[in-house]
């Protein structure tokens, strides 16, 4: 009887592995779409903003989900933001006020003024994708004010050193401020670009009558430089102002006597140079260097001055830092440059010994990968 039982039981099992298991990778796009008809824009918000959607779905299994967002009369073809929903396969995407905020800046809806934002769904499954034909609105009003965080800011305009053929990359020193030393060749405008490259960049420009930086397109009337002269613009994103300093007569000082070992003249692009700089240590034994009778060391100590809106101010060295003598296996952060009130015992660097009785060319870049910096090459027999 067993064995009857067990003979059958296998005949079911084979009966039932004879069928084939398909799976359906079947599914369809929403039929609904549901969001608010209208945002105005709090930063400081805790609350979000839930865009959601319903119908369609797969047969088995999930499909995934695409939001895309487009400027007003726009059809997704190129959308200026996208991202897939909550999890990738819930029926809705949960967004901050702030992260409207930058959509709605990409989409063209300016600080304080009210704009709208289209959004569409897509769906996929097993790599077919397929697109919604429906379409939300959400009106969107901004506040005043900059909401760009990122770390790159390109100057434009037809008073560049380029001519306006393209951004020149400014230096990030501080969250939200970013500098270029820099000149303006002709009369003409400026403005600026987080990017050199992408169409829905963030644009922003200094209003000529507030000083205020807007969002935005616009421009900044400059003047030429005058000659020997620099502009160092900054631009302060957190106070959304600029400061348009002139910068001349930058050159490097013994620190006890204030003899000049070079002076340096801008070369463009944010660079400074003076060559066959001689290099001679100040002491006693060394009367051609003209040591001050109280000198009793070798003075290998060293800053630079540059005369910034007609006051001579230091470019030295951090404060804290004791002047050694570099060994050679210092990183670039120890070249470089910080501006401080001239004091002459402050801020001073001291001379590698192997540049004693030397000449060499002395450099300022004054943006090497995020830093200002100082640097000797060149270096031949004096």
């Amino acid at each position: 009887m067993k064995k009857i039982i067990w003979i059958i039981t296998l005949a079911l099992l084979a009966v039932g592995c004879s069928k084939d298991y398909e799976f359906s990778a079947e599914f369809s796009i929403p039929t609904t779409l549901s969001s608010p008809a209208s945002v105005a824009i709090n930063l400081s918000s805790q609350d979000n903003i839930v865009l959601s959607w319903a119908g369609g779905g797969a047969v088995q299994g999930y499909a995934t989900y695409e939001v895309l967002f487009d400027k007003a009369g726009g059809d997704f073809s190129q959308p200026v933001y996208r991202t897939y929903s909550d999890q990738g396969v819930n029926l809705q995407l949960t967004i901050t006020h702030a992260l409207l905020n930058t959509i709605a800046r990409k989409a063209g809806v300016a600080t304080s003024s009210t704009g709208d934002v289209i959004w569409t769904v897509t769906a996929s499954k097993g790599g077919v994708v397929k697109s919604s034909k429906l379409v939300k609105t959400i009106s969107v009003t901004r506040g005043a004010g900059i909401d760009y965080s990122g770390n790159t800011l390109y100057l434009y305009g037809t008073a560049t050193e380029n001519s306006g053929a393209g951004g020149l990359a400014m230096r990030n020193s501080a969250e939200g401020v970013f500098v270029i030393y820099t000149k303006a060749p002709i009369d003409g405008n400026i403005y600026f670009k987080s990017s050199a490259t992408d169409a829905n960049a963030f644009v922003c420009y200094t209003d000529q009558t507030s000083g205020k930086i807007k969002e935005g397109n616009g421009a900044y009337n400059v003047t030429a430089n005058a000659a020997g002269e620099v502009y160092r613009i900054t631009v302060d994103l957190n106070s959304q102002l600029m400061t348009i300093d002139k910068v001349s007569n930058v050159r490097v000082l013994w620190g006890a006597t204030y003899n000049v070992i070079g002076t340096l003249s801008y070369q463009g692009n944010g660079i400074f140079k003076a060559d066959n700089c001689g290099i001679e240590f100040i002491e006693q034994s060394r009367p051609e260097t003209n040591p001050p009778s109280w000198l009793s060391w070798v003075e290998e100590r060293y800053y630079f001055i540059a005369s910034v809106n007609g006051t001579d101010m230091c470019w030295g060295r951090r404060d804290g830092v004791s002047a050694e003598r570099p060994t050679g296996s210092e990183t670039p952060a120890f070249y470089e440059l910080v501006e401080f009130p001239w004091t002459q015992w402050d801020h001073l660097w001291k001379m590698s010994g192997s540049l004693d009785m030397k000449k060499c060319t002395i450099t300022i870049n004054t943006d090497a990968n995020g830093l200002m910096i100082h640097s000797f090459s060149n270096i031949q027999p004096l």
